[in-house]
């Protein structure tokens, strides 16, 4: 099951790929862009990870693609919580 979900999460990563440098060639369109984004969700829901506990096994070559799959979503986490801790409440120690 859990490389039905791997195989999944790849499809839907590589179809991420693809749309993400569409949406940039020739011109920026917005829906690709958008698209792709969602396509890395998807990828980072169906992926089975080690990190939440959903895969016991130990594959070398899963552990690779689950920090490939993984990285999209963990970039864009790191940004919102850059920002969320810039703006919250308090002294950000950042004067705009």
């Amino acid at each position: 099951m859990d490389f039905l979900r791997a195989l999944f999460s790849l499809l839907f990563f590589i179809s991420g790929i693809y749309l993400l440098i569409d949406g940039f060639a020739p011109e920026i369109d917005g829906r690709l862009l958008l698209a792709a984004c969602g396509f890395f969700l998807i990828a980072y829901i169906f992926w089975p990870s080690k990190k939440r506990n959903q895969r016991e096994e130990t594959y070398f070559w899963m552990d690779w693609l689950e920090l490939v799959i993984e990285l999209p979503i963990q970039v864009f986490l790191w940004i919102f919580r850059l920002f969320a801790r810039l703006f919250k409440d308090g002294d950000p120690g950042v004067d705009l």
